[in-house]
């Protein structure tokens, strides 16, 4: 059985809640062997029962769907609450940009978009204050998983325009939504199967969880 104090339902789930995945989905292969974490797909709650998620194109599914397709989701809170007009804004932008496409150029292109960017993030920032540089913007044609999620925090006013220049959502990837408390703090396990057991060396095995850090009444 999985640990009962790091495990949740999915009536625990809230919009805005970031799920972060293990399995072989498009693009799985290269996102492992880049970060080294088998967390190789990211979607967003956009309700308590519906997410947005980026396969061959961006798409809404039921949150139990989703999870179907894995033995279990690691779960992640921002403790900001996200208001009503921020779930209203969620929406606004995820049917905005409904159908946009896969970006397979973007995760053949990782590192070298990873690297290019960590070598002049100063150089930009200081180019943005001198209103001589502009971060991308979150509406594109393409993205893949992990950029869509980021780029949902920038169209919904988490991260403000000065930060979404640090924030590079092509530079991001699933596990790294995980480990940057901007996106949420761990909540917990969503488990496909009451059997599942989640491994002790999973890295956000010994997190602590949402409850433990800001109490069980803001969950």
């Amino acid at each position: 059985m999985s640990n009962p104090a790091k495990t949740i339902g999915l009536f625990d789930l809230r919009a805005g809640d970031v799920l972060l995945c293990q399995g072989e989905g498009q693009g799985a292969d290269k996102v492992e062997s880049e970060t080294g974490s088998p967390y190789t797909h990211a979607a967003i709650c956009i309700s308590e029962a519906e997410a947005a998620e980026v396969g061959r194109r961006v798409k809404k599914a039921r949150i139990e769907e989703i999870l179907s397709g894995y033995s279990y989701i690691a779960v992640f809170r921002q403790p900001d609450a996200w208001s009503e007009q921020h779930v209203e804004d969620l929406n606004l932008f995820v049917n905005r940009v409904l159908s946009a496409k896969y970006n397979v150029r973007g995760i053949r292109n990782f590192s070298d978009n990873e690297e290019e960017h960590r070598l002049s993030i100063h150089e930009k920032l200081n180019k943005y204050f001198e209103e001589e540089y502009s971060p991308d913007p979150s509406i594109k044609e393409e993205y893949f998983c992990s950029e869509f999620v980021a780029d949902c925090f920038v169209a919904t006013g988490f991260i403000n325009p000065s930060a979404a220049v640090f924030y590079k959502s092509d530079t991001i990837t699933p596990v790294a939504l995980g480990k940057d408390p901007t996106y949420g703090t761990f909540l917990g396990y969503l488990c496909r199967d009451d059997d599942v057991k989640i491994p002790e060396d999973d890295e956000f095995f010994n997190n602590p969880t949402f409850a433990e850090t800001f109490g069980a009444s803001k969950c």
